[in-house]
């Protein structure tokens, strides 16, 4: 089994170093601080950390997403390839924090009144749960032994959804935070998210039409 691990296309599970751990979880807890400060401005209430752990998950699916394209174009970024799987699958769990939040302080633990289609926020919160089910499938693919257990094609195909669930996201962002159609994001640090979000999208589509260097 370790040799056919070791033969995967795409096997990319590996010891990684102290300095490599602590990148792993310094940035996210990095990111978590400056949305904390710039976004909540220190408030710790359940609306401000239910936007935090929205936006949170966002801007780092959204930087683990850039991270592969860009390593296209800049070779000395492919350090960071080794913390995608680790930013990925984190990210599944704000997003599924940010989801409980939301059931608890919004819904007041009631799916009826969470999903209910005349609500304007209808549409966006489906957004939201369809974008919540892909991160599911691809952090549940995430392991050695789903990795060894798939065909290489499929296992990709798989891990290859997180762009959906990332266009799902944005949906979501784009529908909730919208009024009468138009959307409305007060504070610069949400505009940044979103804005880079849609960048990371853009700028995916854009590479996937560049050929690969073989």
């Amino acid at each position: 089994m370790k040799n056919r691990s070791k033969s995967h296309p795409y096997h990319y599970f590996e010891e990684k170093n102290l300095i490599q751990r602590l990148i792993d979880i310094g940035v996210p807890l990095g990111m978590f601080f400056f949305y904390f400060q710039f976004y909540n401005f220190g408030q710790f209430t359940p609306k401000e950390m239910v936007k935090t752990t929205g936006l949170l998950a966002v801007a780092l699916l959204s930087l683990t997403l850039l991270i592969g394209p860009a390593c296209r174009f800049f070779s000395a970024l492919d350090v960071l390839k080794a913390h995608r799987k680790f930013w990925g699958v984190l990210s599944f769990f704000i997003a599924l924090i940010h989801g409980i939040l939301v059931y608890i302080f919004y819904a007041n633990y009631n799916l009826a009144k969470l999903f209910n289609p005349a609500s304007p926020k209808y549409y966006g919160l489906l957004a939201g749960l369809a974008s919540l089910a892909i991160l599911l499938t691809v952090t549940l693919t995430s392991n050695q032994k789903a990795l060894n257990a798939l065909n290489p094609k499929t296992w990709k195909m798989i891990q290859s959804t997180a762009f959906i669930a990332l266009i799902f996201a944005v949906l979501h962002f784009y529908l909730v935070e919208s009024v009468n159609g138009v959307l409305v994001i007060k504070r610069v640090v949400g505009q940044i998210t979103f804005g880079f979000a849609s960048f990371v999208i853009v700028f995916r589509i854009l590479t996937s039409l560049f050929p690969r260097n073989r």
